[in-house]
């Protein structure tokens, strides 16, 4: 387990650093808030037709061969940014990069099931979560330093490297066969999870993806006015909160139940959103960043421990491959909803509207959520 976490990790940081300088030079090439959305339309693509296939290549040949494969292309992906100066590359290239982690995320959810008894599952999942959710606040962090000091080409250079790090890890670990136990599975079962966890992706992609550039553009235009060390600062104070709260809101989880903790999260997501967009200030928004990431670090290991258990047996690498492709859908339609009516209407409006998006879905969660 410790080899695993310490890959994804590692995998995390180059991600994260990629992620910041990604939107912030698509910008300086001339992207509208449309383009930068579809750089997170084009990511999710492959991700949303191959999550099903590679789950279930891992229950029947294992996880850690396709594991090795995802690691070391993504990194080529991260690469290969480095030689794009053309908005309309960059969203190629994101077409193939979520291609390249298809095989990561399926795989690495099901190995951590794998490695856990179904009564530790939210804490075994709030351990994972965290592990690549300290990646994603320090990444950031370094992106934008790197990217304001020694620019684009070279931070995308400095991520592929600590991805082919991660790579080298993943490759010596060693992980148990897939556990196969002959049990029924009910689709329908798993579909309220699938729903939060569209939910989740979607205003998570839109903080990465949009909030970097509203918050980077001159008021004058309707931004904010940050530097990007100030932006990476803030999606870091993000990516930490939720990343130190993934064990023990998974603890608890595992103690009182998925349904109240998921319902608390959505219904804090919509506050804070709405918060974002009424808020400029920046240690004002500041506190609502922080407040939006306790109510995302209570709903991963929620729902992450509630469709694990639900794919138990022969059909978890199955199962994960659905909730990812349906996690998927949301991670590239927001973002890119978002960023047109950013275009139209306004920058503000992406988060007003995943603050009535997250709204309406804690009062049908209430209805779908199974209350045991």
């Amino acid at each position: 387990m410790r080899q695993l976490l310490t890959g994804m990790l590692l995998l995390a940081i180059s991600m994260g650093m990629a992620g910041l300088a990604l939107p912030l030079y698509a910008k300086d090439l001339g992207a509208s808030y449309t383009e930068i959305g579809m750089l997170g339309v084009a990511y999710v693509v492959f991700l949303i037709l191959f999550s099903v296939p590679v789950g279930r290549a891992g229950d029947r040949r294992g996880r850690k061969p396709l594991l090795v494969l995802g690691f070391f292309l993504t990194a080529c992906a991260l690469a290969l940014y480095s030689l794009v100066d053309v908005v309309i590359w960059l969203i190629a290239l994101r077409f193939f990069q979520g291609a390249t982690e298809a095989p990561i995320w399926v795989n690495a959810q099901s190995a951590v099931a794998d490695l856990s008894g179904r009564g530790e599952r939210g804490r075994a999942m709030g351990a994972y979560g965290t592990s690549w959710a300290i990646g994603f606040g320090i990444g950031p962090f370094m992106g934008g330093v790197l990217y304001a000091t020694i620019g684009a080409a070279q931070t995308f250079l400095l991520s592929a490297l600590v991805a082919f790090i991660a790579t080298a890890i993943i490759a010596g670990m060693r992980l148990p066969k897939p556990k196969l136990v002959a049990r029924k599975l009910r689709l329908r079962s798993i579909w309220p999870a699938c729903f939060v966890g569209l939910i989740y992706a979607g205003i998570v992609s839109v903080i990465f993806l949009l909030f970097p550039v509203y918050a980077f553009k001159a008021q004058p235009e309707g931004g904010l006015g940050m530097s990007e060390v100030e932006i990476g600062l803030l999606i870091a104070l993000f990516a930490g909160i939720r990343a130190a709260l993934f064990v023990p809101m998974g603890s608890l989880s595992d103690r009182i139940g998925h349904r109240s903790i998921i319902l608390a999260g959505m219904f804090g997501s919509a506050l804070a959103l709405a918060g974002i967009a009424l808020v400029s200030g920046y240690l004002a928004l500041a506190v609502i960043i922080s407040i939006m990431a306790a109510a995302e670090g209570a709903i991963y290991p929620a729902v992450m421990s509630m469709i694990s258990k639900a794919g138990e047996g022969k059909n978890l690498g199955y199962v994960i491959g659905i909730f990812n492709a349906v996690t998927m859908v949301g991670w590239g339609l927001f973002p890119g909803v978002g960023g047109a009516l950013a275009d139209v209407y306004g920058p503000t409006s992406p988060y007003l509207m995943c603050a009535v998006v997250a709204l309406v879905a804690s009062v049908l969660l209430w209805k779908l959520l199974p209350k045991k």
